[in-house]
């Protein structure tokens, strides 16, 4: 045998040198996995604008007309409360009563979420506050002498009403 022992192992700056390139490699895959999930993130939200385009149209099949702004003149349910049926959502739908205005509803029909509401690419609908912070005041208009705050459920989408203002019962 020679002089010196021969060892089996990693020397110090071998190790240096794998952890370094790991790290790199790390780096550089990070981005493309953020990438992958913001792309899957903008489908589902594309997934949800389809789900409401569908329900909007399931509702116009029963009611031969789209879903109005708001029902009536005042504080009634909106076109979010009336899709509920045709988004799965009937057991949500049953809390609200059509004959109230929004500020006599039950909490768990304002404050329920529905998550097809939520575009996965801006928030989720568990992420952060998942009601209205800046709450709603009855008028006085509506017999309702309140000044408390009624806060609501959110959502990320929108809707259009068309040119004339009308609402389900033809009134403007």
């Amino acid at each position: 045998m020679s002089g010196r022992a021969r060892r089996n192992g990693f020397s110090l700056i071998e190790l240096l040198v794998v952890i370094a390139i790991m790290a790199v490699l790390i780096g550089l895959l990070l981005p493309a996995v953020q990438k992958a999930r913001e792309a899957a993130a903008r489908v589902s939200c594309a997934n949800n604008l389809k789900q409401l385009g569908l329900a909007m149209h399931a509702y116009h099949k029963d009611n031969d007309r789209l879903p109005p702004n708001r029902l009536d003149e005042g504080a009634r349910a909106t076109w979010a409360v009336l899709i509920l049926p045709y988004l799965e959502q009937e057991n949500l739908f049953r809390y609200w009563d059509l004959k109230k205005t929004y500020y006599e509803q039950s909490d768990v029909a304002r404050l329920s979420i529905v998550k097809t509401y939520f575009c996965p690419s801006r928030r989720s609908p568990t992420s952060g506050t998942t009601v209205s912070t800046f709450g709603d005041t009855p008028s006085e208009e509506l017999g309702i002498n309140s000044s408390a705050h009624f806060p609501g459920a959110l959502g990320d989408y929108a809707v259009c009403i068309d040119r004339t203002g009308h609402d389900a019962t033809g009134k403007t």
